[in-house]
């Protein structure tokens, strides 16, 4: 169960954002993917993003939390969040992916974080949507499987999930296009987790009565229903005998309860069968005599068979005041098994999988011997809410709890249409701009804004008729902050909608503003302090902030007299800093993206080429210190390391760069000047 904060101690219960932070012998983080129904952009990236990348900094610090979240952003192979279309909206950082889900017959319902590190796989599968709520103030349930060198978690979990989501990213796309960077992210991401994590876990259930089985239970369009697949799952051939089911939602009072009579067909030991549902409860009075509530439709007692051994029973929750029930799970057994389902999906109809109406919900069955694995008995019933027996009357609500916006769409969301397919943001020749991918007919008079400013239109129908009625528009992009969304109207659309951006790739965004146009003086500071990198940068942009004159050191101009007097000095902390730097490219690399930030990031080789290009005073002094760059690139010597990239590729970025640097500083002086010699020289070694 997810505990809210001021619960502590409790067996069986746990806060479920300290399961996105990183475990002791995880690695370097690598990605994430999630799937959520509602969702909340800025929590997602503060509070999930912010655990799992491990950042020692938090906003309240300003400078230093926004340039340490860019620089571990940056280095992620993918963090993507799969979000229903109704609740899509928010603007956020470009360095993590936003996807719409556009689920024809029902909605992403499913709960499912997949964290990777370096050395560890982490699958998430819970009832919390990734919300403030969700994750604080709901009572919630969440499983957690970890997968390791050594691990015993069952590896057919890990390739089932993977295989729905990558169904379920197939809803983020128009079939007649082409699919976009982003969801192309998603499903490298993914085969990347199916690849490195073949050998962390066990392909074959041990100890079938000793030890807790688990199994996926995942449901959606083309899917066999929640049910199906427990009835699959029971472990033998005598069937269970009871039920007990905790659920928010139920399908109305007004229609026949499927979910229900779906689940007495499920029931079939011989006799005695009992369902109990344990609800919510309040107190009301009628004609002066307390009496309960029960927020649960009376169709559930309606659907209990008229045999002598059906019983239908209910209980009442024991909950913290102002925590809401949002955790779904069913619990079957008879005197051998038990079978503990936890997850997303709600007994309704379309949550369970029921109807024409099918969300996509990811669940996880839990399946125990009782006699022989009375350990993990005792687990799972830690993990089950406690509920009371009613001693007094009580009658059924007939109207239960209003579920939209929560687990069910909102009836005036108005969604994207499906014309509208994917929107990117890149960079060409320097230029930024838009790609905006259409299909089909588009609903008339449509408009698409800035998402902050009303009055700032991108494009409209009438350009488009003009332009041809392309597929794909191309919108330059002059602002210096990239769109996160797009925000679209069109005739009678009585509001407008959200369109999310996501970028082709990390290169196509521009720095943080606090980093750009380090000067060489600032780099040298950066990469010769021996704090975090956000902290050295944090100072110094506070120097900056409060216009203190510049240290005097090796960029002092007093101490130009000449060439040679120049480059002895003002090389002596140059080198110490392309030290520092040689040494944060030999550290294994995560992911592609990380050797990318290292080479082409504000404080990486480039840049620092390009800081000595711009503010180099002579020629000589340009080639050199190019030159000397080179030469420390030469010699570094990655370190491996298990699920990182391999050293042959890390030498293959550096030998591009090598040879960009020798373009550069041979051009910097003439053909018979003494240092071009050297250079030549330095250059024949550097590539040896």
């Amino acid at each position: 169960m997810s505990q809210p904060d001021e619960i502590s101690g409790r067996a069986g219960y746990a806060k479920i954002l300290e399961a996105w932070e990183r475990p002791v012998k995880a690695g370097e983080p690598v990605g994430c993917a999630v799937t959520s129904f509602t969702f909340a952009p800025d929590f997602f990236e503060t509070e999930c993003l912010g655990r799992f990348l491990g950042l020692e900094s938090a906003p309240e610090d300003g400078s230093a939390y926004y340039v340490e979240r860019e620089e571990k952003l940056a280095q992620l192979a993918c963090a993507a969040a799969l979000v229903d279309q109704h609740h899509i909206q928010g603007s956020r950082n470009l360095r993590w992916d936003l996807l719409s889900a556009r689920v024809p017959q029902g909605i992403l319902h499913a709960k499912i974080s997949l964290l990777l590190w370096s050395q560890q796989a982490r699958l998430i599968i819970a009832s919390a949507n990734l919300t403030p709520d969700g994750c604080r103030r709901n009572h919630e349930v969440f499983g957690v499987l970890d997968f390791f060198p050594g691990s015993e978690a069952p590896l057919p979990v890990l390739w089932e999930v993977l295989n729905f989501l990558k169904d379920a990213g197939s809803y983020a796309t128009i079939q007649t296009a082409d699919e976009g960077p982003a969801i192309q992210r998603w499903h490298r991401f993914l085969d990347r987790v199916r690849k490195g994590a073949r050998h962390w876990g066990t392909n074959q259930p041990r100890g079938r009565f000793t030890k807790t089985q688990i199994v996926p239970v995942l449901s959606g369009p083309k899917r066999p229903s929640v049910l199906q697949s427990l009835k699959a799952s029971w472990p033998e051939a005598a069937g269970p005998s009871r039920a007990y089911v905790i659920s928010p939602f139920f399908d109305p009072p007004n229609v026949a309860n499927k979910p229900a009579r779906y689940l007495w067909k499920l029931l079939t030991a011989r006799s005695d069968k009992t369902v109990q549902y344990e609800v919510v409860a309040e107190e009301v009075d009628e004609r002066g005599r307390g009496k309960l509530l029960l927020h649960a439709p009376v169709t559930l007692q309606k659907e209990c068979p008229k045999e002598a051994d059906c019983t239908v029973s209910f209980q009442v929750l024991e909950l913290e005041v102002n925590r809401p029930l949002h955790a779904k799970c069913f619990w079957l057994e008879n005197r051998n098994w038990s079978v503990y389902l936890m997850g997303s999906s709600n007994f309704t109809s379309a949550g369970l999988g029921l109807g024409v109406v099918s969300n996509l919900e990811a669940n996880l069955a839990y399946i125990i011997h009782q006699h022989r694995n009375p350990k993990g008995r005792r687990a799972l019933n830690d993990g089950w809410l406690t509920s009371n027996l009613i001693t007094r009357d009580f009658r059924l609500e007939q109207e239960p709890p209003d579920e939209q916006g929560q687990d069910a769409p909102t009836e005036d969301a108005i969604l994207l249409p499906r014309a509208f397919g994917d929107a990117t943001f890149g960079v060409d020749a320097k230029q930024y701009f838009l790609r905006l991918s259409l299909s089909g007919a588009p609903p008339s008079g449509w408009v698409l804004l800035h998402e902050s400013k009303d009055d700032q239109t991108i494009c409209t129908e009438e350009d488009w008729i003009r332009s041809g009625r392309n597929q794909v528009i191309m919108i330059p992009w002059k602002d210096a902050k990239p769109p996160s969304a797009l925000r679209v109207r069109w005739n009678n659309s009585l509001g407008w909608a959200w369109w999310p951006v996501n970028v082709v790739d990390a290169s196509a965004l521009p720095p943080p503003e606090e980093l750009r146009q380090l000067s060489l003086e600032e780099l040298v500071a950066i990469l010769t302090s021996a704090s975090p990198l956000h902290q050295a940068i944090a100072r110094l942009l506070q120097k900056r902030s409060s216009h203190c004159s510049p240290d005097k050191d090796v960029l002092d101009p007093h101490r130009r007299v000449d060439t040679s007097q120049f480059l002895i000095p003002r090389t002596r902390r140059v080198t110490w800093a392309l030290t520092n730097l040689r040494q944060r490219l030999e550290l294994p690399a995560p992911s592609a993206e990380t050797l990318h930030w290292r080479l082409h990031g504000p404080v990486g080789v480039m840049k620092f080429a390009e800081a000595i290009n711009r503010e180099a005073k002579t020629p000589q002094e340009r080639c050199f210190l190019l030159t000397e760059l080179a030469l420390e690139l030469a010699r570094v010597a990655p370190q491996s390391a298990p699920h990182c990239l391999p050293r042959r590729e890390i030498r293959a970025g550096l030998r591009l760069a090598i040879r960009e640097l020798r373009v550069q500083a041979l051009q910097a002086v003439t053909t018979g000047d003494p240092i071009r010699g050297y250079a030549g020289r330095a250059f024949k070694e550097a590539n040896s």
